[in-house]
Parts: structure tokens; C-alpha cells; sequence
């Protein structure tokens, strides 16, 4: 009887050092940031001084900034309006 206790004991104690490690869930992983087709460098979402040319992945999609320097698809560089010179 006491062998059976002792099993009995040792088997829970098992159990409940190994059940909580695998109920935890993993923590969610963020999407990755998109990258230059080009350069590989990754995409800011505001225009600094280190990224000055805007970019756009996908028609009608969010422009990102990347740097000057990268040699880019032209289809996918979106090009500054020109600015309307309208003096009445």
C-alpha cells in the first residue's frame, strides 16, 4: 500500500511540474516590417533625412520611405505632385 501511495504521489508531483510548462502559449509574433525589393533595407513609415524617396509596394497601398540610394523598380517609386502654380 505505501508503494502505491509513494507511485501514486511521485506521478502527481510529475504532473504538476510538466501540465503548466505546456498550457503556456507562446507569445504572438508581430508581422515582419516590409522590406526594399531592392536593397533589402527595412521600410520606415515617415520621411527622415536618411529616407527621402517614397515608395509604394502594392497599388493604392501605404507609402513607405527608403533611402536614395538603393537602385528601385521605377513603377514602384512614387513621384512627388508637382505643385500648381494658380496666382489670380
Amino acid at each position: 500500500m505505501n508503494k502505491i501511495i509513494a507511485r501514486v504521489g511521485a506521478s502527481m508531483l510529475l504532473a504538476m511540474m510538466v501540465v503548466p510548462a505546456l498550457a503556456q502559449t507562446p507569445p504572438a509574433k508581430k508581422p515582419a516590417a516590409p522590406t526594399c525589393p531592392a536593397c533589402k533595407m527595412t521600410l520606415s513609415a515617415t520621411k527622415t533625412a536618411k529616407t527621402t524617396v517614397g515608395v509604394q509596394l502594392t497599388k493604392g497601398g501605404k507609402v513607405m520611405y527608403c533611402c536614395s540610394h538603393c537602385k528601385m523598380d521605377p513603377k514602384i517609386v512614387v513621384k512627388a505632385k508637382a505643385k500648381s502654380d494658380t496666382k489670380m
